[in-house]
């Protein structure tokens, strides 16, 4: 494959033009300066899309990730020239400056795009050079502290906001430079772009969520985080009373939580277990302990009849579902929002008395709402085409 350099421009500008030991920067104007940095914008845009047109050229991962690995070094021999241009620039030449430190930012984005867009071509585990790790580096001390402020001022629970920026400032801080990968810096950056988004959320409720799916999606597997996460799921389900409703709860968060989505091959410790494999264990040994309590959980005296039965409401609604049917639907409705009765717990023990099946004529509301957490295949798809069928009857209403 014949390679093409098409970093001409900011090779000259960076390597030549705006290095003191090879130019006299003191003589570029004021308006010189602007003039580059317009040329600067668009030369950098016309790279991303020519950086994309070969890709797409090319016809194999093997071509694709040469082309890639060769883009992504000589970026980072630009970028760590570039910083020690910056750093040699004349203080008092304030244009000057800033013209360096554009430079650095549009190197920096189109690193950051690469490393985005092409990961799985890099080689993530090789130790970054020590100017670009420094230039990152300072990247970040720049948006962090601002960052930091901009969520703690809106966010009740400093807990949570000093385990993820405790995180980002060791990285910062971390003086042994030869075991930090690009994995590693890859990771911090999208952390910090996923935490500068969630910052531009309206309401406190939006940005806790928001930064907590941040941080599973990204396997973020402290361990501070996550004893931080079950002990709020803990306590937000110790608040109900009954066992089945804690159950229900508990059931619920941990719904919630398979549906969170993952994000693959990344993690932020490769030596621990990730999110959904310590977090999915807590979950499982946490129901079943409740389960085996709510088993020996103390029953409410139910009347019964003279002849022994117990007493059930007159008029009963028979459904052309098996129970098991019956169940999943209630379930769906009560997920849905279309009944507004509480916990799954009040949706059951309220509606399962007044319905029979067409099976049984009595059906126990503790026992479909147990069945309804662990559903069979072929009773979703009946329900799901009974409901096709109603969405069918829906329709033609208008005509008839």
């Amino acid at each position: 494959m014949e390679y093409r350099y098409t970093l001409e421009w900011y090779d000259l500008l960076i390597t030549v033009t705006l290095n003191p030991a090879r130019t006299d920067v003191l003589a570029i104007t004021k308006t010189q300066t602007e003039a580059i940095l317009n040329t600067a914008s668009e030369e950098k845009d016309k790279w991303l899309v020519e950086l994309k047109r070969e890709v797409y050229a090319l016809k194999n991962q093997a071509q694709i990730e040469l082309l890639i690995r060769r883009y992504h070094s000589d970026l980072i021999v630009l970028a760590d020239q570039a910083y020690e241009n910056h750093n040699l620039m004349p203080a008092t030449e304030e244009h000057l400056k800033i013209l360096s430190k554009t430079i650095l930012c549009y190197l920096d984005e189109l690193l950051s795009f690469i490393e985005r867009r092409y990961l799985k071509f890099l080689g993530m585990e090789q130790c970054v050079p020590i100017t670009y790790l420094q230039m990152t580096k300072d990247e970040f001390k720049t948006k962090l502290e601002s960052l930091k402020v901009r969520l703690g001022r809106r966010l009740s629970d400093k807990t949570l906001v000093e385990i993820v920026f405790g995180t980002l400032y060791q990285f910062v801080n971390k003086q042994d430079t030869r075991s930090i990968t690009f994995a590693e810096v890859v990771y911090k950056k999208e952390l910090l772009k996923g935490l500068e988004e969630v910052a531009g959320l309206k309401t406190e409720a939006k940005m806790y969520t928001a930064i907590n799916e941040l941080l599973i999606y990204l396997n973020f597997n402290k361990k501070a985080y996550l004893n931080y996460y079950t002990e709020k799921i803990a306590g937000r389900i110790n608040a109900f009373g009954s066992f089945s409703d804690k159950v229900d709860q508990l059931l619920l968060a941990y719904k919630e939580f398979n549906q969170m989505h993952l994000k693959p091959g990344v993690k932020l410790n490769p030596k621990y277990k990730g999110v959904k494999h310590v977090v999915g264990n807590w979950f499982a040994q946490e129901i079943n302990y409740l389960e085996k309590k709510y088993q020996w959980e103390v029953s409410p005296l139910e009347m019964r009849s003279n002849t022994g039965k117990i007493s059930q409401p007159h008029g009963k609604l028979r459904l052309a579902l098996n129970a098991d049917q019956i169940a999943i639907l209630l379930r769906a409705f009560s997920y849905g929002g279309v009944l507004d009765k509480g916990t799954m717990h009040a949706v059951f023990k309220n509606l399962v008395p007044y319905l029979s099946s067409a099976e049984r004529e009595d059906l126990s509301w503790d026992s479909l709402r147990k069945r309804s957490y662990s559903p069979e295949d072929k009773d979703k798809k009946a329900v799901l085409a009974i409901l096709e069928n109603a969405i069918v009857a829906i329709k033609k209403f208008d005509a008839i």
